[in-house]
């Protein structure tokens, strides 16, 4: 089973520029996931924890 890790902060990047595009945080994760080739459930996991754990 072959997979990729992504740094957090690569996925962050991505979302954040996806944010620019779009201001909708589910399509946002959406176009985020689809650029880095994951699961848009992965993206708002890290989303989401980067969020309530910001140190």
């Amino acid at each position: 089973m072959d997979f990729t890790v992504y740094p957090i902060e690569r996925v962050k990047a991505a979302f954040a520029r996806a944010l620019e595009l779009n201001p909708e945080r589910e399509a946002a994760a959406c176009a985020a996931a689809q650029a880095l080739g994951i699961t848009p459930e992965a993206v708002r996991e890290v989303v989401e924890t980067v969020a309530s754990n910001p140190a």
